[in-house]
């Protein structure tokens, strides 16, 4: 049982003070407000609607039965952040693993955040189309639009990797006159930046977007050693605990690099979008995007637990990314079709010896290619989206291969019912995808013991949501859905043969082995004001995982080793088979209160809080051996044959690595709509639990410290177009990380200068 934190009550407490507000909000007086409403009271026209294509079609987000939050470009703009990383963490209340040096990942509704994979458990989109990253550190902000976050299963509209949600990262597409924005950014570390970006009609009867962006951070971070919240929190100690032993947990220190300047945290990165339309024939449009990213010699710190010894971990890195796409939809009409092609290409070369700069280690690249066809209809109370989607992610390395090279393609047909009756008070969506996916493990230069292969599978996942109005702006929502994720294609299909010593190691793939899969089921109340003063959700999730992966190994020892076709002798064979299982559940809300709109004014002073309270997050995960007594000195040998000797034994109950019981955020924000912005908003993050190799003689399971973090954005309009804005991030200057040993930076000042025109 966790002990009692008045600092961590007190800030919960805090969370709910819009919930109080609104309780004691009193009832409009208005005649019109006392008759009985013709439309759903949170689709009143002075609630301007929060409209997302997260579901593959345009809604608002806030009468759709599934849990869509939507960070605004307005809310970008008010958060001091780097990359979609930074915004997501402060804004959405995922779960992440960040480093230093351009290095990130999420993990939604208790799913384990994963950073340089292409198998994870939450996808991200650009566009509504899969973006092909694997670090979400090579994503910046530049001309995004909004960030939409769906939480919860996902794979009957996307397929794989969806089982947590969805981010959609909508870009700009500005049709009108042409506008822009030139910024110049100035602070700590040495930092500059510069962005250009501008939309708009351009002649010829096209229309354009473009951004440019140039950062540099000269200087090291330097990482904090203000500590206010770690003192009230009880931060400065962690708990090593080691399962499965007789071995008593024990604390440790928890303060190492207060106040360092750390070393190999300089980067300088380039990034640019470029997008040019067309209207054309009747209620048609054509779309074509380009995107770059890129940074060269970025170094990348070590754990900083190994700084001060012989092997420190420091190297450099190139990552560039670039992609395109291209699009032809109608935008009018009973059917909206849409065709979409795209082709995304995400590079990583990795230099492990920092006084020779191109002394390369590890070199690879994430292809991603596509193709989605689609048509969305309304006709009355009834619409549909229905489609089709085929693609193929390649993953590929040329220099230092650590992994096989390995293809997956999925070729699928998904679609999506929504029924509402004519006032909305009753809206239900019905949707189902099949997937056929295809695994293939390719011939890997540098791995002459990999033997290529394929394999595929079936999957069907259907999702369910209702949502009811049950009046007075009160709304009960709840979804039901399932969600697979592909195995890794060596895990099904691969082959390798080391032979050293005369003695042949064998890995081999499993054709039996099913994917990951999951269901959900979310239920939920919220309620919002007639003004949209004040809105409330309070949702509840439960997840069941099955099916997850597990890695087993027959051994033979001398005397009783068989023997492969050649007469080679075995000594050992890996392979996978499916043992595991998760169950995850939680609370999640999202509240916000506005007090000078409840009174009427333009302007605004709002309070909101939103966050995810895990209840449980745990993984089971048994003991699988392998019998090879009946495999012992047989000649003629295949591998493929232990698959009969499984044993799956007695099973260990352990916490979700990464996944933190609680995460809350809040703040509260004034913007008078002409002249004057001024934000303070917190970010608190409660136990985590994770491996721990800050000591190799002592390897253990940790429990990191809670940690709260807090920014402020203040900003001023001048004449002429200008805006001068404050950002301070990590105001209290905390020593914190996402994961031990890479710890961030301290205080960061800034200074922002824009002007448009």
């Amino acid at each position: 049982m966790s002990r009692f934190r008045p600092a961590r009550a007190a800030f919960v407490a805090l969370g709910l003070v819009p919930a109080l507000l609104a309780a004691q909000q009193p009832a409009p007086r208005d005649s019109a407000a006392r008759r009985p409403a013709r439309r759903d009271s949170t689709r009143i026209q002075r609630l301007a609607p929060v409209v997302t294509t997260a579901s593959r079609y345009e809604a608002d987000a806030r009468v759709t039965p599934r849990r869509i939050e939507v960070v605004s470009r307005a809310e970008i703009d008010r958060t001091p952040a780097l990359d979609v990383v930074d915004v997501l963490k402060k804004r959405a209340g995922v779960d992440v693993q960040q480093y230093p040096g351009l290095l990130g990942g999420i993990g939604i509704r208790g799913f384990r955040p994963t950073v340089g994979s292409i198998n994870q458990r939450n996808i991200i989109l650009f566009d509504g189309r899969p973006a092909g990253v694997t670090n979400l550190g090579m994503v910046d902000l530049q001309d995004v639009e909004r960030i939409e976050v769906l939480k919860g299963p996902a794979s009957a509209l996307y397929g794989s990797t969806a089982m947590g949600g969805v981010v959609n990262i909508v870009t700009r597409r500005r049709t009108g006159a042409f506008t822009g924005d030139v910024t110049a950014m100035g602070g700590s570390f040495g930092t500059s930046e510069v962005k250009v970006q501008g939309g708009g009609r351009i002649g010829f009867g096209l229309d354009a977007d473009i951004a440019l962006r140039r950062l540099d951070q000269r200087d090291d971070l330097r990482i904090g050693d203000g500590n206010v919240f770690r003192g009230l929190l009880g931060g400065d100690q962690a708990l090593k605990l080691y399962p499965g032993t007789t071995r008593p947990s024990r604390l440790v220190p928890d303060t190492l690099g207060d106040g360092v300047t750390r070393v190999f945290t300089s980067q300088a990165i380039t990034s640019g979008t470029a997008r040019v339309g067309a209207a054309f024939a009747r209620d048609w449009r054509a779309d074509v995007r380009l995107e770059a990213f890129g940074a060269n010699g970025i170094p990348t710190p070590g754990d900083l637990y190994q700084a001060a010894t012989a092997f420190p971990g420091n190297g450099r890195k190139d990552v560039d990314r670039t992609g395109v796409s291209a699009e032809v939809a109608r935008q009018a009409g009973t059917w909206r079709p849409l065709l979409r092609v795209y082709r995304t290409e995400e590079r990583q070369g990795f230099f492990n010896r920092p006084d020779t700069g191109r002394f390369v280690n590890f070199r690879g690249n994430v292809l991603t290619d596509g193709v989605q066809l689609q048509a969305a209809a309304t006709r009355g109370v009834l619409s549909l989206v229905t489609g089709a989607d085929y693609a193929r992610t390649r993953q590929t390395s040329r220099v230092g291969t650590f992994s096989p090279d390995a293809q997956v393609t999925s070729a699928a047909a998904f679609a999506e019912a929504r029924l509402a009756d004519v006032d909305e008070r009753v809206t239900a969506t019905l949707g189902a995808r099949v997937d056929r996916v295809t695994l293939d493990l390719l011939a890997t230069p540098f791995r002459p013991d990999v033997t290529p292969g394929r394999e595929a599978f079936t999957t069907f996942n259907p999702n369910v949501g209702v949502r009811y109005r049950i009046g007075r702006g009160l709304v009960a929502h709840g979804t039901a859905g399932t969600a697979f994720l592909a195995p890794d294609a060596f895990a099904r299909a691969g082959r390798s043969t080391v032979v050293s010593g005369g003695l042949a190691r064998i890995t081999v793939g499993n054709p039996t082995v099913a994917p990951e899969r999951s269901a959900t089921v979310d239920a939920g109340l919220g309620w919002a004001s007639r003004d949209g003063a004040v809105e409330l959700d309070v949702t509840g999730f439960a997840t069941s995982v099955q099916d997850r992966v597990t890695s087993t190994r027959a051994s033979f020892a001398a005397g009783t080793r068989p023997t492969l076709p050649d007469g080679t002798p075995v000594s050992q064979v890996d392979t996978r088979v499916n043992a595991g299982t998760a169950s995850l559940q939680g609370i999640e809300w999202t509240a916000r209160y506005d007090l000078l709109r409840a009174r009427g004014s333009t302007k605004s002073l709002a309070l909101w809080t939103s966050g995810t309270r895990m209840l449980r997050a745990r993984e089971l995960s048994p003991v699988v051996t392998v019998d090879g007594t009946p495999f012992q000195n047989r000649p003629d040998f295949d591998p493929r044959q232990v698959f009969g000797g499984v044993i799956v034994g007695s099973a260990a109950t352990r916490t979700v690595y990464n996944v933190a019981d609680l995460t809350a955020l809040g703040g509260i924000e004034y913007d008078d709509r002409a002249r004057f912005r001024l934000g303070l908003t917190g970010r608190y993050v409660g136990q985590r639990y994770d491996q721990d190799f800050s000591d190799f003689a002592d390897i253990s399971d940790i429990r990191y410290p809670d940690m709260l973090v807090l920014d402020l954005v203040a900003g001023v309009r001048l004449p002429r177009g200008l805006r001068v804005d404050l950002l301070v991030s990590n105001v209290t200057d905390e020593n914190f990380y996402e994961k031990r040993g890479y710890n961030l930076a301290g205080r960061v000042v800034q200074f922002r200068l824009g002007a448009g025109f």
